[in-house]
């Protein structure tokens, strides 16, 4: 069977099309807070009450009154001191000014701070004042950061580090959060032996497994890596069923139309719908897109990546993350960014092409395109130049778009 015209194979664009109108039904779960780290919201988190939930001192110093500073030097006695997590014995008093440190309650009458570096302890309950203050500086008013009962994290929310603290702090212990992906990985190729062996003859050690679980970890999946199957039909299909159990099976290799290639006809077999089985991108061309099951919960995905580990990277994150994204309880976004072209480039032929690219500061520098084999390129890539169908050679300097990579 010969290879279908360029012309007649899917665009990038309409590949994300099928992609992105697949149904999902991302799994719903309760997980305690210090174990959410990387989920998506499910639910909205509310403050619990205000926060501050009191008036608090930005500053260490002495809490005054404002009235008793409008004149400079004064000297006011020290009635107490309040720190962080307690409170005044007592209001403050004309006359008076209260040692306070940053976090703490403003006692009752007080209305300004007086940082530390503005007065000095004179004997043993006085401080002398140098310089006045005015009503509610240095002070974070009750409420002044969120409203109790309002919104702190949106539902979709991605917790990170920041977002973890948000809701700690509301006492957000156990969160309604979309469970984490868990996919998996399988290669074929009678050519693959693990990467901890000694090749012989015409033998590669297998790359694509331990780079597409890498990546796949860093768009927030749970990875397993059911290891390399051979070319034969009855142990691709075993190897298959077995590993389409997951939410979403990764399999690279076997995906074009030569003698060895089993993997789509095999997936057919098992009763997957093709939707996408090439693509005018480059590097991916061969590229199989499948779904198994009923929409809802019981469906499954499977992404058939080309062998050459490149083609296999680009289509992950050009293509796979959409879905990956949208199952994790996100949004299918396109992750393109403007730069600057630090070299000239040839016209682009008739794929969209993805060029292993260093972006630093908003330029661009390519990077050596030698084949889609070429990991030793991608290893010094921190991004991705997109470039359309049959653009014209490109000046240095010129307007470009990049994904930058996870």
């Amino acid at each position: 069977m010969s290879e279908p015209d360029v012309s007649q194979l899917l665009s990038v664009a309409e590949a994300i099309a099928i992609i992105d109108a697949v149904p999902v039904q991302p799994r719903e779960i309760d997980v305690p807070l210090d174990l959410a780290d990387g989920l998506r919201l499910a639910r909205e988190i509310v403050a619990d009450r205000d926060y501050p939930p009191f008036d608090k001192s930005l500053m260490d110093g002495y809490a005054v009154r404002c009235a008793d500073v409008a004149t400079t030097p004064v000297e006011l006695r020290v009635a107490g001191e309040v720190a962080a997590g307690s409170s005044a014995a007592r209001n403050l008093a004309a006359g008076e000014a209260i040692a306070i440190m940053t976090g703490a309650p403003l006692p009752g009458g007080a209305d300004g701070v007086i940082p530390v570096e503005d007065a000095e302890r004179v004997g043993g309950d006085r401080a002398r004042i140098h310089r006045g203050t005015t009503p509610g500086r240095f002070i974070a008013k009750t409420g002044s950061d969120v409203r109790g009962g309002a919104v702190v994290l949106d539902k979709g929310t991605l917790l990170g580090p920041a977002q973890l603290a948000v809701a700690a702090s509301v006492g957000a212990a156990r969160v309604r959060a979309f469970a984490r992906l868990h996919v998996a990985v399988l290669s074929t190729g009678d050519e693959l032996v693990p990467f901890d062996q000694t090749p012989s003859g015409a033998q590669i050690r297998n790359s694509n497994s331990i780079m597409l679980a890498s990546l796949l970890r860093r768009l927030g999946c749970g990875v397993t890596d059911f290891g390399n199957v051979r070319d034969d039909p009855k142990l691709v299909r075993d190897a298959l069923e077995k590993a389409m159990r997951v939410d979403v099976l990764f399999v690279t290799g076997g995906m074009s139309m030569g003698q060895y290639d089993f993997v789509p006809r095999t997936l057919i077999e098992l009763g997957a719908e093709l939707k996408i089985t090439k693509l005018r991108i480059k590097p991916g061309k061969p590229f199989v897109f499948a779904t198994h099951g009923s929409p809802g919960s019981s469906m499954r995905y499977v992404f058939g990546l080309p062998g050459n580990p490149v083609s296999g990277f680009v289509c992950t994150v050009r293509l796979a993350s959409r879905l990956l994204a949208r199952l994790s309880g996100g949004i299918a976004h396109e992750r393109l960014v403007d730069a600057k072209l630090a070299n000239p480039l040839p016209a682009n032929g008739p794929r969209e092409f993805y060029q292993p690219v260093f972006l630093d500061s908003g330029t661009v520098t390519p990077l050596q395109w030698k084949s889609s084999a070429d990991i030793y390129s991608l290893a010094r890539a921190n991004a991705l130049l997109a470039r359309p169908e049959n653009e014209p050679a490109l000046e240095a300097g010129a307007n470009v778009r990049v994904i930058e990579l996870p």
